[in-house]
């Protein structure tokens, strides 16, 4: 089957990028006081925490491969042992008492170190694909570490109704059995995004497209307005384009193949960009 000609410039193109991977942080909450339930309890051998994060706070998509909590006193040399870490995206807006792990993702599982004041930052075995900019991002924390201080670490907190809730117990692991409390204290989070791909050509322009992978909303901004976006397939087919006239725009990919894609970008001075995407 021929390929089209301008496929091949595309590649060609694409051997002279320089892409640069950055990490975005997302801080959720600005509360300064502090308490030891949530997201990991050490006054107690078992523990869990259920935290609801708006869509609307978090502000982004893409991958989340980091998460961390801001620990303000009391931290606590011994790791916590027998974590597991639980995300899902959820259109659910209220916690309840009681939760499983049905739906939810396991992006980590270890011991985690919490003997230094300030935010953590846990690098997830898992890295967690955050793509739905419509639904809430829901996050489990467990523990059944086996052992206690009477001087546990203390997090921040902002107070929030409706989005936490936690469980301890000096014998008994959490199950989906137990029934959780809930709280308007809903522990501060910050996760790390590795969500944005830069491209420069020349050094004339910069791009940023995310997330990458996709899976529904593609997210094109550049320091310069461009006027024309398209996609093509490997063969140097055309299967999607948008006009505009701005410095960014989204291009919706739910209807695509898995596979791979060629972005171009046409700038309003009439230079173009090409960039390799992802289909989920």
């Amino acid at each position: 089957m021929k390929i089209s000609t301008i496929f091949y410039g595309f590649m060609i193109t694409l051997l002279g990028f320089t892409k640069i991977t950055a990490q975005q942080e997302v801080v959720i909450g600005t509360g300064t006081s502090s308490w030891y339930y949530s997201p990991i309890t050490r006054l107690f051998e078992n523990g869990a925490s259920e935290t609801i994060y708006d869509s609307s706070e978090i502000g982004t998509t893409g991958t989340i491969n980091s998460v961390g909590w801001n620990i303000v006193s009391s931290a606590y040399a011994t790791p916590t042992g027998n974590v597991s870490i639980y995300m899902k995206m959820t259109t659910q807006t209220d916690i309840t008492t009681t939760t499983s792990v049905t739906g939810y993702t396991l992006v980590y599982s270890g011991s985690v170190a919490n003997n230094v004041l300030g935010w953590q930052n846990i690098a997830l075995t898992t890295p967690f694909q955050y793509t739905d900019s419509s639904k809430n991002l829901m996050v489990l924390v467990v523990h059944a570490s086996g052992n206690y201080t009477l001087s546990p670490p203390n997090y921040a907190y902002s107070t929030v109704a409706n989005k936490s809730s936690y469980y301890y117990s000096i014998s008994n692991a959490w199950n989906d059995t137990r029934t959780m409390t809930t709280t308007s204290n809903r522990t501060n989070i910050k996760l790390y995004f590795q969500n944005l791909s830069t491209v420069e050509i020349e050094g004339n322009h910069s791009l940023k497209y995310y997330p990458n992978p996709v899976k529904n909303l593609l997210t094109v901004s550049g320091n310069q307005a461009f006027v024309l976006l398209e996609i093509y397939n490997m063969m140097g087919q055309r299967i999607a384009e948008k006009k505009t006239n701005d410095k960014e725009a989204k291009l919706d990919t739910s209807s695509f193949k898995s596979g791979n894609y060629i972005l171009k970008i046409t700038h309003k001075d009439g230079s173009t960009k090409t960039a390799k995407i992802i289909k989920e």
